[in-house]
């Protein structure tokens, strides 16, 4: 499978059928169902100053990882202005979490997302994890997202035996 950082695509400029490269891919929408997360929307702002950001499915979007480019099939004005209520969290908010074990021992804190853009919708597959402060963990590792029991404001918890 191909998987690509969240890193890598993310502020991406990204090609519309009426534009090239004047808007940008700003942030990824997943939800949690049945031991994975699903990436569903994507929320892509035009290079214009104050414009506000519009969502769309990843079905609309595409990303060739060779020619390392960014296509969305519809113009920016046909974007909802809102998100679909069905998404439990953006990625980027997620960035710099604590990620604690299901006794509350803090493993680290989230710096990356793997995620497989080939399929539809998109998969966060896994979460990079940076040790910090009494970390039983020397250096960074991927956590699977079926690994997670719950994403809190401050934390995510892992479930029991995530290892």
């Amino acid at each position: 499978m191909r998987a690509v950082l969240y890193s890598e695509i993310i502020r991406k400029k990204v090609d519309t059928p009426a534009e090239k490269g004047k808007a940008k891919l700003v942030e990824v929408l997943a939800l949690s169902k049945e031991n994975t997360w699903l990436a569903g929307e994507v929320m892509i702002e035009s290079g214009l100053v104050n414009r506000k950001g519009r969502f769309f499915p990843v079905s609309k979007v595409e990303y060739d990882r060779k020619d390392n480019v960014i296509k969305l099939s519809q113009l920016l004005s046909d974007g909802r202005k809102s998100p679909l209520d069905k998404h439990e969290f953006y990625l980027s908010r997620l960035d710099g979490k604590k990620v604690e074990t299901h006794e509350g021992k803090e493993v680290g804190r989230i710096y990356d997302f793997e995620l497989y853009t080939h399929l539809v919708p998109w998969r966060v597959w896994k979460m990079m994890v940076d040790p910090s402060g009494l970390s039983p963990l020397k250096r960074r590792i991927r956590i699977p997202t079926k690994k997670v029991e719950k994403v809190k404001d401050r934390k995510v918890v892992l479930k029991k035996g995530w290892r």
